[in-house]
């Protein structure tokens, strides 16, 4: 778990804009569960679960509620499997999208290796949060994805096309790859981002002290 960053910040504020009073929302990897907390205090009636396998980030929404004077159910749960099918008109996610080599670190904490870690090319926790979370929505529903550049697009983009009937981009925002800055990255996981970046599997450029890339925020809707 850690401090919400720009493009969490870029998810919460597109979900408040897109949830509809009174519907049903999770918030999965919640984190401090800012995203779960903006749609629950600004959206009149909407019913706010948050989830996340770190018990610190769930003592943390915990707190960041209580401290708000916000209403969350707060669930432990890894990724969606807590939760039972049709249970929500809106899901927010936010997945662990970082590529860690199979023996590569890029030098962060445990706890943010496990907030981070998407596999190889980053795509692994994309892609299951985009297909798992199709049987729990309710007719009409929507996921909102937060979708970093810096995992494998043309993965997510084929599990968004093959699961729901419309797919959006919303919204885009240019981050810094924040891993680079506040780890302890190698030329050898560089040079893994680099490879990445030349066959297209994901958009990111190196120019400066540290790479950026961009953050999306899809819709992807039932018909």
């Amino acid at each position: 778990m850690y401090a919400p960053k720009p493009a969490s910040l870029l998810l919460a504020e597109v979900a408040v804009a897109r949830v509809k009073p009174g519907e049903r929302v999770l918030d999965a990897c919640t984190g401090s569960g800012v995203v779960g907390l903006a749609v629950a205090r600004h959206v009149e009636g909407s019913v706010v679960t948050v989830a996340d396998l770190a018990e610190s980030a769930l003592a943390a929404a915990r707190a960041n509620a209580t401290g708000n004077g916000v209403v969350l159910g707060v669930v432990h749960s890894d990724l969606y499997a807590a939760f039972e099918a049709g249970s929500f008109d809106v899901i927010t996610v936010h997945p662990p999208a970082v590529p860690y080599p199979a023996d590569g670190d890029w030098g962060l904490s445990q706890g943010m290796r496990v907030a981070t870690d998407g596999g190889d090319d980053g795509s692994a926790l994309v892609v299951r949060s985009i297909v798992e979370a199709r049987p729990l929505l309710r007719p009409g529903g929507r996921l909102l994805l937060l979708l970093p550049h810096w995992s494998h697009l043309g993965k997510a983009r084929q599990a968004l096309t093959d699961t729901y009937g419309a797919v959006e981009e919303l919204d885009r925002l240019k981050v810094e790859f924040f891993p680079a800055r506040e780890g302890r990255p190698d030329d050898r996981l560089l040079a893994h981002l680099k490879r990445l970046a030349a066959e297209g599997s994901i958009e990111m450029t190196f120019d400066g002290p540290v790479p950026e890339s961009v953050v999306s925020v899809i819709e992807a809707r039932i018909d």
